[in-house]
């Protein structure tokens, strides 16, 4: 047996435990598990075909890093001009687990990219999910992690075709210079 199966074996047991706590952190931790795959194909399908099938994985592994990473209760930034604080709910993960079940034998099951694309713009309709933010919410697996890529400093220098670097410290004197071209790979 590989460690990685026993691993997610245990996580799993774990998972099936009355412990409310417990639950939540083993489903985060083991979060995509069996479910890998789908993940990977979603991305693939929803990310731009510029990034390439090993982008679109690397995308998919950083959206597993951040439901694994994802803090049930932990403060939010009030935001700008709020004086009230706001903590985050319960971790997406269990909900996550079974939306990708069920889009591997449905919206994901086809081998047709436009297929796919369209199926899953229904599944998102009739999710009611209409607009993207910034910060994913839990609500559904398409939108998080659409929200996570398309809010990366690598989704605006590929959108803007510069090496702009958002969410990255500039040093003063380089504030006013224009970012360079991107290198084609």
């Amino acid at each position: 047996m590989r460690r990685r199966t026993l691993i997610q074996s245990a996580l799993g047991l774990a998972a099936m435990l009355p412990i409310p706590r417990v639950r939540a952190w083993a489903f985060g931790t083991a979060f995509p598990g069996a479910q890998e795959d789908t993940l990977r194909k979603l991305a693939a399908t929803v990310l731009p075909s510029a990034l390439g099938r090993q982008g679109t994985d690397d995308v998919a592994a950083e959206f597993a890093n951040w439901v694994a990473g994802y803090r049930a209760g932990a403060e939010m930034s009030p935001g700008y001009g709020s004086p009230r604080v706001r903590y985050k709910g319960a971790s997406p993960a269990a909900v996550f687990q079974r939306q990708l079940q069920a889009l591997a034998v449905g919206a994901l099951a086809s081998d047709d990219l436009a297929v796919r694309r369209r199926q899953l713009a229904v599944e998102l309709q009739r999710a009611g999910i209409n607009t993207w933010t910034t910060v994913p919410r839990g609500e559904h697996v398409v939108a998080d992690l659409m929200s996570v890529w398309f809010a990366s400093p690598t989704a605006h220098d590929m959108a803007y075709q510069a090496a702009i670097g958002k969410d990255r410290c500039r040093t003063l004197e380089s504030s006013a210079k224009v970012p360079s071209p991107l290198v084609k790979k």
